[in-house]
């Protein structure tokens, strides 16, 4: 996965992250990284199986250029997704050397959103960035 916000640049490769505040400790939650997502000139850009998608911060998604229809439920959905994230990304990659138990609630998060936009939206019916083992 690589994660992109602003410039700055975080690639995790598709690896389960296991880190807990000291070496002894058992992890505070595991996670596996899935799929690109970065954040440019305010869109949401995710990329998975060779197709890209685009999120503006009014919800309308695209399918490399094309506009994607939506009814106004499904953009709502993409809109709280793309608040979700501009608050999610910056403090994801502040914390990608440190995983506690804030990270793990904002990955939980993340998930029940994506999981919600995949029974929703068809087009990304396969979208995830993140899972909890």
């Amino acid at each position: 996965m690589l994660l992109r916000v602003c410039g700055v640049k975080l690639a995790v490769a598709g690896f389960a992250l296991s880190l807990g505040v000291q070496a002894n400790e058992a992890p505070v939650c595991q996670m596996e990284w899935h799929n690109s997502l970065s954040m440019q000139d305010g869109a949401l850009n995710l990329e998975f199986g060779g197709e890209s998608f685009m999120i503006k911060p009014s919800g309308q998604l695209y399918f490399g250029i094309h506009k994607v229809k939506l009814s106004d439920d499904q953009s709502a959905l993409l809109a709280d997704y793309h608040r979700l994230m501009l608050d999610d990304l910056p403090y994801t990659l502040s914390h990608s050397q440190l995983i506690d138990q804030e990270l793990c609630d904002r990955v939980a998060m993340r998930q029940a959103k994506e999981s919600e936009i995949q029974s929703q939206i068809p087009a990304l019916k396969r979208w995830q960035s993140v899972t909890l083992d």
